[in-house]
């Protein structure tokens, strides 16, 4: 017979919501944290390519000049052939403030010949051969977690998610259950003074909650990348209701491809698009088969992308396509749900935030964000050494 008294139920002065957040901000943030930290320092890595590769290689830059037009990527085509004529060329791209590129087949450095977009000079020839990327390598960390992509594609996705959710749940942490000066203090400032376990703290409570609207935003648009049922819940959203469409680009021409008539073909779809936007650089896909089209992305802007524009040319004749992609009509056209669509990489680099200085701002919210599952394992592993002690 046991005639010890009962031990009392603990009571709690906290919420039962206030239980479930703080339940899940430490699990979940545990479950996802070193994911999180590859996806923020990569992620910052990627967003400032251009920039390193600028300082690295000035030789390969080419400033835009208004008054002076570039050449028909047609000829630039016709020089790569020309140059190597057993190769055949899959892209020309001109990223504004670069030379352009003209890719042979493989996404790697050493198939890419460099011309200058204005006068066609020969910058820098292929190697033909692979050559490590360590930009390319980033963005297979950021993206597939340098796993195949079935794998890791999934774990970079739903840790995203997570990570989103416990921006929320780390909000109702940090609200202050009393708005006095002294709460105020503790939840606005951090105590540089203070012993590592109470700094730790303020570095996670006070640095996350500045940095959590951006966060979100860059979660966010992130999701819409690797989420197809997020894609389709933003769009849902942003348009009051609206089902998307599937995206499709139009093929008339079933006619076999006539390689000879592609130079041609290019000419024709430049000269058309160009007459309807402005351009500092382009993206220009060249078909390797039946079934492609010449596809061609304009961008109006230095290193942003919301106003870009594609169109689609028929290959054996250089013939404009119709098509409803997202970007086949102009940002200023285009209904809101298709505007946040179109915004949507610019707002996850930082890029819609002023350029330069937007992905800048980024660069250290991002930080901040790499370091929340270091300083949130942390936060949690001094209260369990106390608990132990």
């Amino acid at each position: 017979m046991n005639t010890g008294k009962a031990k009392p139920k603990k009571k709690h002065n906290r919420s039962l919501f206030y239980r479930i957040s703080a339940w899940l901000h430490l699990w979940l943030g545990l479950a996802s944290g070193i994911v999180i930290v590859i996806i923020c320092l990569t992620g910052i890595t990627w967003s400032f390519k251009d920039e390193i590769t600028d300082w690295l290689h000035p030789e390969l830059q080419s400033d835009y000049i208004p008054d002076k037009p570039m050449l028909n990527p047609s000829a630039l085509y016709q020089k790569a052939k020309k140059l190597f004529p057993d190769q055949e060329p899959s892209y020309i791209w001109r990223p504004t403030g670069k030379a352009v590129m003209i890719g042979y087949g493989k996404r790697n450095p050493g198939y890419v010949l460099y011309l200058d977009p204005y006068t066609g000079t020969v910058l820098q020839r292929p190697s033909f051969k692979e050559e490590f990327d360590f930009f390319e390598w980033t963005l297979n960390g950021h993206r597939y977690l340098w796993l195949p992509s079935e794998i890791g594609r999934p774990i970079i996705n739903y840790s995203t998610f997570i990570f989103f959710i416990t921006l929320f749940t780390g909000l109702v942490l940090w609200w202050p259950r009393k708005w006095t000066k002294a709460m105020r203090k503790q939840s606005f400032l951090v105590k540089w003074d203070a012993k590592t376990k109470r700094l730790n703290y303020d570095l996670h409570n006070v640095f996350g909650f500045y940095a959590m609207v951006i966060l979100l935003i860059i979660a966010i648009t992130g999701m819409y990348y690797g989420l197809p049922w997020f894609n389709k819940f933003l769009y849902f959203t942003t348009s009051l209701g609206k089902t998307q469409k599937k995206e499709r680009r139009e093929l008339k021409n079933t006619a076999p491809f006539q390689p000879e008539k592609l130079s041609a073909s290019v000419h024709t779809a430049w000269e058309d698009a160009a007459k309807k936007t402005k351009t500092k650089g382009y993206y220009l896909s060249i078909p390797q088969d039946s079934t492609e089209t010449i596809s061609l992305f304009l961008y109006p802007s230095h290193r942003q992308f919301y106003n870009l524009q594609n169109f689609s040319y028929d290959r054996n004749s250089g013939t404009a396509l119709s098509g409803n992609s997202t970007h086949a009509q102009s940002f200023e056209k285009a209904d809101f749900a298709t505007k946040v669509r179109k915004l949507n990489y610019d707002l996850h680099v930082g890029s819609a935030l002023g350029g330069i200085w937007g992905r800048i701002l980024y660069f250290f919210i991002t930080i901040i964000g790499a370091s929340l599952p270091v300083t949130g394992f942390l936060v949690w592993w001094f209260k369990k050494k106390k608990k132990t002690a």
